[in-house]
């Protein structure tokens, strides 16, 4: 956890207290500086990466 403390402070280039005393725009900033990860949105499941129908994309 403090770990995660300190690249948030880092990226965001002040102290924080709390994620929700971030901005909008200190958010986006910090979320572009950390960069995509494993396990986040942008990471595609074997489910995206399917080739061939299944049953419930016929329905």
């Amino acid at each position: 956890m403090d770990e995660r403390k300190a690249a948030i402070e880092l990226a965001a280039a002040r102290p924080v207290e709390a994620l929700r005393a971030l901005t909008h725009d200190e958010a986006l900033k910090v979320l572009s500086n950390l960069g995509p990860t494993g396990g986040t949105l942008a990471s595609r499941s074997a489910w995206d990466e399917r080739d061939a129908d299944t049953w419930i994309d016929r329905l």
